[in-house]
């Protein structure tokens, strides 16, 4: 019988739930099923689940409605939870990285070690012998909260980590081409923006910025006095049958709070080119809800420096029409990118 070890990648985000299986054959992967159901609002808040019947009944409904009946997962975590902090590591072959990675974390990680779950990413950027290494951490009751909720509906959590391995993941097999350069990955969600680094394939950075799509939803309600649910189809370009509200007036909102977002995330740049100054970023691929507003990437695209293309998450993987028409991979792939990386994850790796 034929076991496929592909993980079924469920992606919680704060305002979709997303899911994705994929199988390898050959060099190839493909697409066997993706779907997605919206969320309560406030049922993740900030990378914490705040309701956990919400999540959990939504995960039983999709896994429903998708027909899945994957018995393992992988799934991600970002936000505030996570905690991040570039180090200089004295150089160490494999197997001795991750007790040296421990005492990196006793001295830099502000919580009790055994409170905590950790790993690094080896950056490959070398400075007077000693290598750049990204240390990361959670808490476990954080952790504990998503594993547990993807358990009582049924389906074990094999693989848990950060939304930005997820993007570097789905990126790496669509884009090997850019792998080479020095890009950078933008996740922009209704709550957060993941910021990615990658250099020459490599993670090199990464920042979480808590300010994402829901931002312009609140101001566009705040000032063109409509419900939350026509607010975000004012800011994706749709009709909401109130002639009363002109485009231009939904766009000068838009662009006033996308011009904010946007400065946040050059901060996020500018502090990696003062700590990378031979490294320059040299494309931007961006992805997550918020890129279906036309007016917030036309205001990103004029005010960044290098080049901004729109990520195709399924742009390598084959994709049977009886899964998934064109029409509707256009229409999906701003959300799919999370839940496609973290589908590439495979139940017998380390």
């Amino acid at each position: 019988m034929f076991f496929n070890k592909q993980l079924l990648g469920l992606d919680m985000g704060s305002f979709f739930l997303k899911a994705a299986r994929l199988a390898k054959s050959g060099r190839k992967h493909h697409l066997k099923r993706f779907g997605f159901i919206p969320i309560p609002v406030n049922t993740v808040v900030d990378g914490s689940i705040m309701n956990t019947y919400e999540m959990n009944d939504a995960i039983k409904t999709l896994l429903t409605k998708e027909r899945l009946g994957d018995k393992y997962c992988a799934i991600s975590i970002a936000g505030h939870g996570i905690i991040s902090r570039i180090v200089s590591m004295a150089q160490v072959p494999p197997d001795e990285f991750k007790k040296a990675l421990r005492v990196e974390m006793e001295t830099h990680i502000p919580h009790d070690i055994n409170e905590i779950y950790y790993d690094g990413i080896r950056t490959s950027v070398f400075e007077d012998n000693k290598e750049r290494v990204i240390l990361i951490a959670a808490r476990q009751d954080l952790v504990g909260d998503f594993m547990q909720v993807v358990q009582n509906a049924g389906v074990r959590p094999m693989s848990v980590e950060i939304d930005a391995s997820a993007l570097a993941n789905v990126f790496e097999i669509n884009y090997p081409e850019e792998l080479d350069s020095t890009v950078a990955l933008l996740n922009i969600g209704a709550s957060k923006v993941n910021v990615v680094v990658l250099s020459k394939g490599v993670i090199s950075f990464f920042r979480d910025v808590p300010n994402g799509g829901n931002f312009i939803t609140e101001e566009i309600t705040r000032r063109l006095k409509v419900s939350f649910q026509q607010a975000e189809s004012l800011k994706s370009g749709e009709q909401t049958g109130d002639d009363s509200i002109l485009p231009n007036q939904v766009e000068e909102v838009v662009a006033d709070v996308a011009k904010n977002m946007v400065s946040d995330i050059q901060r996020v740049f500018d502090y990696y080119a003062n700590i990378n100054a031979e490294d320059k970023i040299q494309k931007i691929f961006i992805t997550g809800g918020t890129t279906r507003s036309h007016t917030f990437v036309t205001t990103l695209r004029s005010l960044m420096q290098v080049p901004v293309e729109k990520m195709n998450p399924f742009k390598e993987i084959v994709v049977p029409p009886s899964v998934m028409d064109h029409e509707q991979m256009e229409a999906h792939a701003h959300i799919a990118s999370i839940s496609l990386g973290l589908a590439l994850r495979r139940l017998d790796e380390e």
